[in-house]
């Protein structure tokens, strides 16, 4: 079987560099030393994988007859670099599509979803990003569609009972000189509930600023808000979700080249199902290309 899978992975590749087709790994080792306390205040230790994942961008597949449409791919999986589970490759995004010579795009597969733009706050490697009101980060069963600033996306599982649309939402973004601005909205037709977002980041020099704000839509509204504020190397955030507690996140970190970096994090949880604050910190590395 593994030398089926390899016959076939080469195939691949020598059929899309015959067809002018660029194909670009990518991925990222992330591992991480954590002392973590649980919800009744006890801490351990732990040497473990942080999101470890690799990927494949395959572009400029070019159709014949010169109609200014071009095909793209990508497949990403996380890596279960511990094995400490049954599943070493888990499936993260996978989807085809096509693209038009005016930038809009049409796309099938799992996808990330366009709500996720709108979280600028979500900055940190280990903790953080935590005070966000959503759906899903990425779905299966989706299709997306996006022209210039404007992201929108559709599910249909077939598994809950509606004929049509199951879940969709929609993601408008706007730079406008150092300022990068996004609002977002998800409705879960299945569920009845809705989330609501806008968020924006700028920087000044080494000084950079962030902050979002979320709300979900059901029976009762809930709300959320984090900013965040960084200096050079260094990163504050302080997050407050509605009915769940608030999140204050220190973070450190270094570049030692353009590929390889270490941090380290600190983070206190006030949680309103607990009268005990909770501590975690990780220290950790990680290499991308």
């Amino acid at each position: 079987m593994l030398r089926l899978i390899t016959v076939m992975a080469a195939s691949l590749l020598l059929s899309a560099s015959s067809y002018a087709t660029e194909v670009m790994p990518y991925g990222t080792f992330n591992y991480k030393m954590s002392h973590d306390q649980d919800s009744s205040g006890n801490a351990s230790s732990k040497l473990e994988n942080n999101s470890s994942l690799i990927g494949v961008d395959i572009v400029d597949v070019a159709l014949e007859g010169g109609s200014g449409i071009s095909g793209f791919a990508n497949v990403e999986v996380g890596l279960d670099v511990d094995d400490s589970g049954s599943n070493t490759f888990d499936s993260r995004t996978a989807y085809v599509g096509l693209e038009n010579d005016g930038g809009a795009a049409i796309s099938l597969g799992r996808q990330s979803h366009p709500f996720t733009n709108v979280h600028k706050t979500n900055n940190f490697e280990v903790y953080g990003g935590s005070a966000f009101w959503k759906y899903a980060d990425r779905s299966s069963n989706s299709i997306k569609i996006s022209s210039g600033p404007v992201s929108a996306m559709g599910i249909v599982d077939g598994s809950s009972g509606e004929s049509g649309i199951d879940v969709w939402d929609v993601s408008v973004s706007h730079s406008m000189s150092s300022i990068d601005m996004a609002v977002g909205y998800t409705d879960d037709i299945v569920n009845d509930i809705s989330y609501w977002a806008a968020g924006a980041s700028t920087s000044v020099g080494d000084l950079s600023l962030s902050g979002t704000y979320s709300i979900k839509d059901a029976a009762t509204d809930l709300s959320a808000m984090e900013a965040t504020v960084g200096w050079k190397a260094a990163t504050l955030g302080y997050g407050d979700k509605e009915g769940t507690g608030t999140y204050y996140t220190v973070g450190l970190s270094h570049g030692l080249s353009d590929s390889l970096s270490v941090y380290a994090e600190y983070q206190q949880e006030q949680l309103d199902a607990n009268s005990n604050d909770l501590e975690h910190y990780s220290v950790g590395t990680k290499f991308s290309f």
